[in-house]
Formats: C-alpha cells, structure tokens, sequence
C-alpha cells in the first residue's frame, strides 16, 4: 500500500535562482540541467539562475524551468532516500513532472512535449480552425512514450488516479487551468494518505493541502528565502531518521519554556527523563545503525515525561509533536501515533484510516 504522496508544482512556483544549490552540490541535478540544455537547444540553467527576472514571463520558459528544477531536486532526493511505493501529484504542469518521477515518462520527452505542446497552444489564437489544434495536439501526445503501465499518478482533472494511457490523452488535451487539485488532495488522504513531501521549486502547495486535511503533514523541498534549506536537509538525511529525531526531540526539550516551580518534581520529571533521553541519542549518535523500536519507544515516553514534567500545555505539546513529526515524517514512534490517533478520531475518521 502507498503511504506517502510526492507533490510536484506547477506554474507559479518558479523564482530566479531556483535550483541553484542542488546544482552547486549535486552531480545527479547538474546532469539533469545538462540534459535539459541539451535536449532544448540553449542555456535553460544559466537563464534560471543567471538570468533577468522578466524571463519569467515567457511561459515555455517558465515551464520548461519550472519540470527541469523539480526533477533535480527529485532526483536528489531519490539518491539519498530512495522513496518508494508512493502516489505522485502535479499541480498543473506538474502533472508532467509526476509522470517523469513516476518513471511513466522520460524526462526528455516530457520537455519536448512542453515545447512543442506551447507553440501549439499559443497558435490556437490565430486559428480559425480549431479541429485542426486539436489534431495537432492529439499527434503530439501519441508521441509521448509510456516506459511502464501508470499504476500511482493521480490527474487532477478529475482527482483520481490514472487507469491507463487514455487517462494521459485526455489530461494533456485540457487546459492546465483546469485542474481539481482539492479533490486530488481529498482522494489521497481516503486512502489513508496524510504524509505529504513537496519536491520542486518553492512551497506553494503545502498550505493548500494543510487547507482540505488540516491534520496532513506536509514536509516541503525548497524555501524561496533559503538557498541552503534542502541541501541542509539531504546532507543531514533528516527524513525519516530516528537519530535526527532524537536529536531533535533533545532540542524541543531544552527550548520548551518551563511552568514548574517545584525543584524536586522538576528534578524527577524533567531532568531525570532529559538524561536518559540524551543517552538514547548518544547511543546512537556516532553510529550509522537507526534506533531500535524499543529504544524510541524509551524515547518517546521520556520526552513526553519532560513535557508534562515542565507543565506543559497539551495544544503546545501537540503543536511541538506536530512540527517533529512534519519535519521527519516519522509514523511508527509511541508518541507520533498517539498523537495521529488523537488527531483523527477529533475529526470523525477512523483511526485505521492512518495507516
């Protein structure tokens, strides 16, 4: 069963620059900027990250830029995390780029389908034929190649998932305005979906997620204002690694401000637990071997231990479980599960629906 879901962006994402500290730190995204020079003729990269901002008016560009950014930081991603058994979600011309990273399409091709794809639209002004545009645009999806069966991509021209290459023929031939984004959302979080990562330029779609499922978590790629945000991420392989989390947990800890007055209690319940929490961490610091479950359940019972041990509020305690959990999208942690229970029975759903 797939448990998570990549969302890939569309026009409206795009910034000058985007992309540019996966291509300083990565070989896998220079190679995809290589290809896409090549395959389009001229220096995509250097108009992205060199060029003037008024380029990002040109909707080919925009658009050629816009698949070929998120496909680096999707193939970054990929190398360090491997992800797999995942739905994949584009918003407008994102629906390509989740195709390419579904591995449904080549990537190539879906830029030449763009291309040509824009000089036909854009000629439809002009013309007065308009079955002749729509025979255009037909002999030019026949051409996109599907290197596998669609079995993961959700359209959102109607919110469900693909069925087979019909479904591609009638997506590419409706406008990329058109699109049912909160039923896509809505489909995926009925089967059980509330792990969301947002791979591509900037973070668009996180708050429109959180806006149909509130209790989703929704980890984002790329900060328009932090160049270094995900090679800070990748570097410290923060995803679903339980020594981050412990390393984490340790920060929350120390940072929660403290109501307890009572020294002795405060002894017991914060810095006892804190302690054996930092040992926890400490075994495994140093080592490339993740925690045992036994381990995190420790874990778990003593962070939480300190946040009760401090007086914590409980909105405060779920808010901090929250952004721990959105950060690293970890499930199978006491406190992470106890919490998702008690997020979704609040809303009505059952809670063999968080899976």
């Amino acid at each position: 069963m797939y448990n998570i879901a990549i969302l890939l962006p569309g026009i409206g994402s795009q910034y000058l620059k985007m992309g540019k500290s996966m291509y300083d730190n990565y070989a896998s995204a220079k190679r995809i900027y290589d290809i896409a020079d090549e395959c389009l003729g001229y220096h995509l990269r250097e108009r992205i990250m060199y060029g003037d901002s008024k380029e990002f008016k040109d909707k080919t560009f925009v658009q050629a830029a816009t698949l070929t950014t998120s496909i680096a930081f999707f193939t970054v991603f990929q190398d360090v995390f491997n992800i797999k058994d995942a739905y994949y979600a584009g918003h407008n011309i994102g629906e390509l780029s989740a195709l390419v990273c579904s591995g449904a399409i080549d990537f190539t091709d879906a830029l030449n389908f763009l291309v040509e794809h824009s000089q036909i639209t854009l000629s439809q002004n002009d013309a007065s034929d308009k079955e002749e545009i729509s025979f255009r645009l037909q002999e030019l999806i026949a051409k996109l190649t599907l290197k596998r069966h669609v079995e993961n991509v959700i359209t959102s021209v109607d919110g469900k998932i693909y069925t087979d290459s019909e479904d591609i023929v009638r997506l590419m031939l409706q406008p990329y305005t058109q699109t049912r984004w909160k039923d896509t959302i809505r489909y995926m979080t009925n089967q059980g979906i509330y792990r969301f990562i947002e791979i591509g330029p900037s973070n668009k779609l996180r708050p429109q997620v959180l806006d149909v499922e509130p209790a989703a978590r929704v980890l984002t790629i790329d900060y328009e204002g932090d160049p270094y945000y995900s090679t800070e991420l990748f570097k410290k392989r923060k995803l679903f690694n339980k020594t981050y989390l412990l390393s984490r947990m340790l920060g929350v800890a120390v940072s929660v401000p403290n109501n307890n007055c009572d020294d002795a209690d405060y002894l017991q319940n914060v810095v006892t637990p804190f302690n054996q929490l930092k040992d926890i961490y400490d075994k495994y610091s140093s080592s490339n071997e993740q925690p045992s479950d036994s381990d995190m359940a420790d874990a778990s019972r003593f962070f939480m231990q300190i946040m009760h041990g401090k007086k914590t509020e409980a909105d405060e305690i779920n808010l901090r479980l929250s952004d721990l959990q959105e950060e690293t999208l970890i499930e199978d942690v006491d406190m992470f599960i106890d919490l998702n229970k008690t997020t979704l029975l609040a809303k009505g759903t059952t809670v063999s629906g968080m899976s």
